[in-house]
């Protein structure tokens, strides 16, 4: 039980020290460099709630991939990864022994794809609704984190072209949505 706990401990270490790495990209005065090609989501997501599942397994979280298994994404593989990963973790944060629940669908006919991460956790206060993406911003319950995460998540997501949003309800839970364009749309400036 010591060593998975300190299993643990080291990965969570790992994802502070990409967070504190990924702050300074954000903050980069040339901008983030997005390199951008086709990937299988579905393998991607599989991947990351296999490397979570220790995390999630501690809040007795279950972890559940909705993408279909033929969907393609045109993104930086490293930046969409590091996106669902703050996403993903997040919500296990906040969703102990609930479910959180990612997924993903084309949308439109310009290859655009729509991805979400969805809990049934603690939800996010209204008067904090606008603000969640701003960085430096922690949740009530977080005082110990670096409010990084979801202001990293917004640059890449717009670094990519794309638009990411957010809904939720206190007491319900909380849906994260993201899109990435397809190959044919520019990047936004």
């Amino acid at each position: 039980m010591l060593r998975a706990l300190r299993r643990n401990a080291d990965y969570l270490e790992t994802l502070v020290r990409n967070v504190l790495q990924e702050n300074a990209n954000v903050q980069a005065e040339t901008g983030i460099k997005v390199e951008r090609r086709e990937i299988d989501l579905w393998p991607l997501v599989e991947a990351l709630i296999h490397d979570l599942h220790p995390v999630a397994g501690t809040a007795s979280t279950t972890l559940v991939n909705n993408v279909p298994e033929d969907l393609k994404v045109f993104a930086d593989a490293s930046l969409l990864k590091r996106v669902l990963q703050n996403l993903i973790a997040n919500a296990i944060h906040y969703t102990p022994r609930g479910e959180v629940t990612i997924g993903a669908r084309p949308k439109g006919a310009g290859g655009t794809v729509e991805c979400w991460v969805i809990d049934n956790g603690a939800g996010i206060p209204a008067t904090l609704l606008d603000k969640v993406f701003d960085k430096g911003l922690t949740g009530p319950q977080k005082g110990d984190g670096t409010g990084l995460g979801l202001a990293i998540v917004k640059t890449f997501i717009e670094a990519h072209g794309g638009k990411v949003t957010v809904e939720s309800k206190q007491g319900v839970g909380s849906t994260f949505h993201f899109s990435l364009p397809g190959k044919k749309s520019p990047p936004a400036e």
